[in-house]
């Protein structure tokens, strides 16, 4: 039998996850409303706050990885599962288990959606730069990220469908 000792952290450490996984699903959300917005001040500051969420999260699930491992337990839900049930206050870590395991399917959505949007901007941005490149006879060069010019060729003629 497992002494209430071996788990004593594991149900702060979920709150902890807990409160983590919230504050991405927060900063999703807040990308999601600057996509559609098209609020590119926000956009421009995103990027870095997830990564450094991410990477907090990533350390967190590899903290718990660490806690199903040193109980011979795969780091699954079932392992999960299993070391949830040899804990004194199971009850207390089960709800705080399902409710990480139904944020990070929430978390998994927004950033699905998330994708979503920013692909169909860049086939519209695509799109808008195809017809203005054919509209001045595809001539006139275009700047890259890296200050390059390209020209854009192909798509469509401008007047056509």
């Amino acid at each position: 039998m497992i002494r209430k000792a071996d788990l004593s952290g594991l149900d702060a450490e979920l709150q902890i996850e807990l409160d983590m996984t919230a504050s991405f699903i927060k900063l999703l959300q807040k990308e999601q409303e600057a996509l559609i917005g098209a609020n590119l001040e926000i956009l421009e500051t995103l990027p870095r706050e997830k990564s450094v969420l991410v990477m907090q999260l990533t350390r967190l699930s590899n903290q718990r990885d660490q806690h199903l491992s040193s109980h011979g337990l795969n780091s699954d839900r079932k392992g999960m599962e299993a070391l949830i049930s040899r804990s004194p206050n199971a009850g207390s870590i089960t709800v705080k288990w399902n409710e990480l395991l139904r944020m990070a399917e929430s978390a998994q959505q927004l950033n699905r959606t998330n994708g979503d949007l920013i692909n169909t901007r860049l086939r519209y941005n695509q799109q808008a730069l195809t017809v203005l490149q054919n509209a001045t006879g595809g001539s006139a060069p275009l700047y890259g990220p890296t200050g390059r010019t390209f020209t854009v060729k192909g798509g469509r003629q401008f007047g056509q469908v």
